[in-house]
Order: structure tokens, then C-alpha cells, then sequence
């Protein structure tokens, strides 16, 4: 296991927890933004403490935005909140829905009473937790669980990633909003670029969660009502890896079909483990990539993918985050070896950084550079100035002073959602249904040519 200790500025705590090992930073401040984030993967599946052991760095990265983010805002010359600072409780779900209500919980923690979780008793009581806002978290399956307990004390959540449709329903999710678009806009999307092609048939291969049987209950309704006709579905299952009878029967099934195209609307750790079954059958098709895997480095640097066939993706509105990569050269000397090491994580598994010229921004992986992407990281950056504009409205703050500095969970949320602000060129308010003013662009790699 690793040692979990993260030292983000002089200032910030790190907690390390003897019994999971998931890291957990904390920075104090006035007003806490908590923090929903899988830094880490591959949890135990055997009866006992739940952990996981394998880290992302790239979700590392986009935890970082968050902390950037809040640090920028915190040392503005002109203070958006005159004599008041952002602090962060970030906790790692390694994309686990019960490690995430776990985490869920332990931000309504009454801080004066540890023992004591502040959800209503009854409808009439409201206790204020010290956290009335968070980010997070990626996978719609884990914002549907943590919503509904963050919707009994009133607690904003706002997701840089999670899609469903399902999380559009305010009497189910009422405190839910998103810097991302609904599904509703991508299967739209996907079923016009079907029609673009003119291609007659299609597989889509889905999950067992509220993501993958959403998106592929939406693609059937659209492309049965005009006449497309879909070759197969796969919903691939909760325990879905490379050993599995499914992944041996989608594969020959991949290899059989008669399909166009065939879309991929499942998490990315699905995507790889299908990928490389048809490699290694040598396959070639066309396959039309969800949001979670168009620009996925883990699935880009299979071995062989240049062998796989044309990708059409389906991204979120990207962006840079201002200032960020210069951070990250300037803190961590532009290298995974040193930030790694600043987590005090294990670097074995990259390459050393003698190999890299991090100053000429090569693409070698050892420069942490080629892990910060331009979607989810921008989606984390709009979350934070979304939330900073609310409290700016609500404690009526200007010239150098707020009015106020008391208000509840409630009070926020509602200011939150009437946020209309432009960061760097992207306008951003939410509908009724809390759900951005953003669409989805298109990429198309085609690995053959790379």
C-alpha cells in the first residue's frame, strides 16, 4: 500500500485513514467547498475493509485543479470575498458508490461533534454542516447515491462529469446541479451523426449502471423510432473483466456483426477491457466513443489500438484552465516523478524523467503535462467559479467588504442556481432542471495515422 500523505501547501492537513488507505486532504478556511474524487482504482472485492491500490494520475491532476482553483481565487489582489477564504475537504471514492457514502457522510459531520451526522431528523430541522457545497462526483452511478444524501440537509452538489439523465430529475435530485451536459444532449448527438453517415445498422454495448442503461435506453428509443436498426445490445455487468464469459461472447460477437458502427457507451475501464479482446482478434470497425473514453490517455496508449479503426467521441466543452500547466511546471517541475512524490506515491509504473524533455513539452508520458486534459479539468475549474459568484451575490460582497457572512445550505443553493457568468469566453448558467448552458463537441482520432 501507499503512504497517503499529501502536503498541497504548507498550510493544508493531510489525513490518511489506517483503515481503507484512500487519501483525504483538507485545507481550513471560512467557507468549505468539499470534494468528491476516485484518485484511486481497483477496489477489493473480497470480504473485509474496502481499499483500492492502483492510483490515476490523471484524476490526481483534476484534483489539483479543484485546489488551484480555490487558491487562485483566495489570493486575487481584489478579493472576490473581502476577508474571506475558501478551504477544501477533498475525499478519494476510488468510483465506489459505498466509498462515496462514506465520504458523503463524513463531510456532514458536525465538526463540534464528530459523532453526530447532520441529516434532518425530520423535515422541520435543518442543521447547518460546516461543507454547504461540493464538487463532485465523476461517474453518474456514485452522484445518484451521494444526491439523495446531500439533498436532506440541503447540501449543493455539482458534477464536472456525471451525465445521466436521470440526475435532471429535481423531486429525485433536488440540490443536483452540473458543469456538464445531460446525456439527452449526447445520444441526440450520436444518433445525428448515425444519420450523417447514412448508416443503416448499429451495436451499442452499455453497462449495468445508471450511465450505461441510461445512454443505451435513449440510443434504442431514437434510432428503432427512425428506422436505424441496431445489430445488438450489450449491457455489460457490474463484474465485468477480461476473464469473464461476456467479454469472450462480445468480442465474437463484435466479430460477427454486420454493424456500421458500433458505440461504446460504458465507463473506460469497460472500453479497455474490449479493446484489447479485439486486438488481439485483430479486429477492424468504426466505433463512435461516449464521453468517458473519447480522449481517455489509458485507452489511447494500448498497445495496438492504432489497429482498432476510426473513433468518432463525444466530448464535453473543452477549454485550458487559465494558468494551470504553469502551475503544475512551476510546483511539481512539469514531471510525474515529482509530483508523484509529492503525494509520496509509488513513480514505478512511468517512465523516468530523464526521458522526457518536459521543457519542450514533449508527448512522453513522464511529463505530467500529457495527463492534463481540457474537458473534465475545465468542467472542476467552471465549478469553482460558479460557487464563488453565489457566495459573492449572497454575502453581498463589493468594495472591499461583505454584508454578510452567516447563511445556510439552502440560501446558497438557490443563489448557486441563479448564477449566469462568463469565464474566459464560456457562458454559464443552469435550467430548471440544473443542467448547464453547454453542449458536447466532436473529436474524431483516427489511430492508423498517429
Amino acid at each position: 500500500m501507499f503512504l497517503l500523505k499529501l502536503l498541497v501547501t504548507f498550510m493544508s492537513v493531510f489525513h490518511s485513514c489506517s483503515e481503507n488507505n484512500n487519501l483525504h486532504v483538507y485545507l481550513p478556511g471560512d467557507i468549505m467547498i468539499g470534494g468528491l474524487f476516485h484518485q484511486q482504482t481497483n477496489r477489493t472485492e473480497e470480504p473485509g475493509p474496502i481499499s483500492c491500490d492502483e492510483f490515476n494520475i490523471q484524476m490526481l491532476l483534476r484534483t489539483q485543479v479543484m485546489i488551484y482553483a480555490i487558491q487562485e481565487i483566495n489570493q486575487r489582489s481584489l478579493r472576490l470575498l473581502p476577508n474571506l477564504t475558501f478551504g477544501y475537504d477533498i475525499y478519494d471514492t476510488c468510483g465506489d458508490v459505498s466509498l462515496a457514502i462514506r465520504a458523503a457522510l463524513q463531510l456532514l459531520t458536525n465538526q463540534s461533534d464528530p459523532q453526530k451526522c447532520l441529516i434532518p431528523s425530520s423535515i422541520d430541522s435543518s442543521p447547518q454542516p460546516e461543507t454547504k457545497v461540493v464538487i463532485g462526483e465523476r461517474y453518474s452511478e456514485v452522484s445518484i447515491a451521494v444526491a439523495r444524501i446531500f439533498a436532506l440537509p440541503s447540501v449543493t452538489q455539482i458534477s464536472y462529469a456525471s451525465t445521466s439523465e436521470l440526475l435532471s430529475k429535481k423531486y429525485k435530485f433536488p440540490t443536483f446541479l452540473r458543469t456538464v451536459s445531460s446525456d439527452r444532449f449526447q445520444t441526440t448527438a450520436i444518433y445525428e451523426l448515425v444519420k450523417y453517415f447514412s448508416w443503416q445498422s448499429v451495436a451499442i454495448v452499455g453497462s449495468d449502471d445508471e450511465y450505461g442503461k441510461y445512454g443505451t435506453d435513449s440510443l434504442l428509443q431514437l434510432f428503432r423510432g427512425n428506422y436505424i436498426c441496431v445489430d445488438f445490445e450489450e449491457i455489460l455487468p457490474g463484474n465485468f473483466n477480461e476473464n469473464s464469459t461476456t467479454a469472450g461472447d462480445l468480442i465474437e460477437k463484435i466479430n460477427v456483426s454486420t454493424a456500421e458502427a458500433i458505440i461504446m457507451f460504458t465507463k473506460d475501464s469497460n472500453v479497455r477491457i474490449v479493446l484489447e479482446g479485439v486486438i488481439k482478434k485483430k479486429l477492424n470497425r468504426t466505433w463512435i466513443a461516449s464521453d468517458t473514453w473519447s480522449t481517455s490517455h489509458e485507452i489511447f496508449k494500448i498497445q495496438g489500438i492504432e489497429s482498432i479503426g476510426p473513433v468518432f467521441g463525444f466530448i464535453f466543452k473543452q477549454n485550458d484552465v487559465p494558468g494551470f500547466e504553469d502551475y503544475i511546471r512551476s510546483e511539481f517541475n512539469g514531471s510525474t516523478k515529482a509530483f508523484l512524490s509529492h503525494y509520496q506515491l509509488s513513480p514505478n509504473n512511468f517512465e523516468d524523467d530523464t526521458e522526457c524533455n518536459c521543457e519542450n513539452k514533449t508527448s512522453s508520458q513522464s511529463c505530467l503535462h500529457y495527463y492534463i486534459d481540457r474537458d473534465e479539468s475545465y468542467s472542476i475549474y467552471l465549478a469553482v467559479q460558479v460557487i464563488a459568484e453565489g457566495l459573492r451575490v449572497l454575502l453581498r460582497c463589493d468594495n472591499g467588504s461583505c454584508d454578510r457572512t452567516n447563511f445556510t445550505a439552502v440560501e446558497l443553493f438557490k443563489e448557486i442556481r441563479k448564477v449566469n457568468i462568463s469565464v474566459d469566453n464560456t457562458n454559464i448558467y443552469f435550467n430548471k432542471s440544473g443542467d448547464p448552458s453547454l453542449g458536447y463537441d466532436m473529436v474524431f482520432w483516427n489511430p492508423s495515422k498517429s
